[in-house]
Protein backbone atom coordinates (compact mmCIF):
# COMPACT_ATOMS: atom_id res chain seq x y z
CA UNK A 1 0.00 0.00 0.00
CA UNK A 2 1.26 3.72 -1.31
CA UNK A 3 0.66 6.80 0.49
CA UNK A 4 0.01 9.84 -1.69
CA UNK A 5 1.98 12.84 -0.56
CA UNK A 6 0.61 16.18 -1.91
CA UNK A 7 2.85 19.38 -2.18
CA UNK A 8 0.57 22.58 -0.93
CA UNK A 9 2.17 25.24 -2.97
CA UNK A 10 2.30 29.28 -1.48
CA UNK A 11 1.01 32.29 -2.84
CA UNK A 12 2.70 35.68 -3.08
CA UNK A 13 0.08 36.90 0.00
CA UNK A 14 0.63 33.81 2.33
CA UNK A 15 4.35 34.96 1.42
CA UNK A 16 4.28 38.19 2.42
CA UNK A 17 2.46 37.61 5.45
CA UNK A 18 5.16 35.16 6.96
CA UNK A 19 7.40 38.44 6.07
CA UNK A 20 5.03 40.83 7.97
CA UNK A 21 4.68 38.49 11.09
CA UNK A 22 7.85 37.97 11.46
CA UNK A 23 8.14 33.84 10.32
CA UNK A 24 10.58 34.90 7.64
CA UNK A 25 12.98 37.30 8.35
CA UNK A 26 16.09 39.21 6.24
CA UNK A 27 18.45 36.24 7.84
CA UNK A 28 15.86 33.41 5.96
CA UNK A 29 18.13 33.87 2.72
CA UNK A 30 14.44 32.44 0.91
CA UNK A 31 12.74 33.08 -2.11
CA UNK A 32 9.41 32.23 -3.40
CA UNK A 33 9.63 30.45 -6.57
CA UNK A 34 6.67 28.29 -8.33
CA UNK A 35 4.99 28.31 -4.79
CA UNK A 36 8.06 26.63 -3.35
CA UNK A 37 9.68 28.57 -0.59
CA UNK A 38 13.72 27.66 -1.48
CA UNK A 39 16.57 28.46 0.53
CA UNK A 40 18.91 30.55 -1.53
CA UNK A 41 22.77 30.67 -0.31
CA UNK A 42 24.06 34.31 0.08
CA UNK A 43 25.69 36.86 -1.87
CA UNK A 44 29.00 36.44 -2.35
CA UNK A 45 31.06 40.08 -2.59
CA UNK A 46 31.45 39.50 -6.19
CA UNK A 47 27.57 38.80 -6.95
CA UNK A 48 26.91 41.57 -5.23
CA UNK A 49 28.97 44.28 -6.26
CA UNK A 50 27.21 43.55 -10.01
CA UNK A 51 23.88 43.56 -8.66
CA UNK A 52 24.67 46.46 -7.00
CA UNK A 53 26.13 48.22 -9.96
CA UNK A 54 23.52 46.79 -12.41
CA UNK A 55 20.93 48.44 -10.44
CA UNK A 56 23.05 52.09 -10.31
CA UNK A 57 23.24 51.63 -14.03
CA UNK A 58 19.45 51.49 -14.70
CA UNK A 59 18.36 54.03 -11.96
CA UNK A 60 20.61 56.44 -14.48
Amino acid sequence: MTTATKIRLWTVEEYHKMIESGILTRDSHVELLEGRIVEMSPQGPLHAGTTQRASDYIKA
